[in-house]
């Protein structure tokens, strides 16, 4: 959670201060007119032309980190006005339509067989376990991806946090076949907002690294359309943010399709008539 005065530090006084700058600039500029030196002088005209250069990046430097600040932003579990604000999140939420869990996991599974993972395990604690061998895997070191699928409720924070480890230890064990790549997918059916909520800021607070390798999560909420996953991954490798991306974009598409076909037949389904 952030502090209490997170907005005036982080946003209004580097817009505050870039404002001022930019008026004494522009008194600066206006001043220069009544100089015959700063019409006559190449130097000074290329210094101003320098002068503003800088002042715009250091705008879109500002735009940057306020922007990156509200993005950024680590949630509270156990903070109700942190949890509704996460809530209201719009790069979280999906489309306001019926979910079909079970339907959405064996496409997501299809989808994983087709693209080359083989089911390496099958456990009622730690979920499904696809592995796949990557590509040019005799130039790595860790030469494998990996997917874990888990159906879980209820759940809370403190659930979240022990699943996180005991797939950390999993995947840490798997010395035959090391994979520094990994993934965790979690699907609940739960209806308490709050306890979503609680949840999904565990989520969205996990940096994902661990050492000797990353593990990206992903929590969907079928019931309130919500997915949730890490905001702050900068300390993980391009190419091991690129492998998370890939399978949201998997799993939202594949939530957006379904949604569809269900909201296609029932606008298609009969109504039958009355007779007399």
């Amino acid at each position: 959670m952030k502090g209490r005065h997170w907005l005036r530090r982080d946003v209004l006084l580097p817009v505050v201060y870039l404002a001022v700058f930019g008026l004494v600039l522009y008194v600066l500029y206006n001043r220069l007119d009544v100089l015959t030196l700063a019409e006559t002088s190449r130097f000074i005209r290329w210094l101003v032309r320098a002068i503003v250069l800088i002042y715009i990046l250091l705008c879109l430097i500002t735009v940057r980190h306020v922007l990156s600040t509200y993005d950024l932003e680590r949630y509270d579990p156990g903070n109700l006005e942190s949890l509704k604000r996460l809530m209201r999140r719009q790069r979280y939420r999906l489309v306001r339509r019926a979910i079909p869990t079970e339907r959405l996991l064996v496409d997501y599974e299809a989808a994983l067989l087709a693209g080359g993972y083989v089911l390496e395990t099958d456990s009622h604690i730690m979920g499904r376990i696809y592995r796949r061998k990557r590509a040019f895997a005799f130039l790595r070191r860790s030469k494998y991806d990996r997917v874990i699928i888990l159906q879980h409720e209820p759940l809370n924070v403190f659930m979240i946090d022990q699943l996180l480890q005991d797939c950390i230890r999993y995947i840490r064990r798997q010395m035959e076949y090391p994979s520094r790549r990994n993934l965790l997918l979690i699907v609940t059916r739960m209806q308490e907002a709050e306890e979503i909520a609680s949840c999904g800021a565990g989520v969205v607070n996990f940096l994902g690294k661990f050492n000797g390798g990353t593990l990206g999560i992903m929590l969907l909420s079928t019931h309130h359309q919500r997915l949730f996953y890490p905001a702050d991954r900068t300390l993980q490798p391009r190419l091991h943010r690129w492998f998370q991306d890939r399978h949201r974009w998997l799993l939202k598409r594949l939530v957006f399709t379904l949604q569809h076909q269900d909201h296609s037949s029932a606008g298609n389904a009969p109504t039958g008539s009355a007779t007399g």
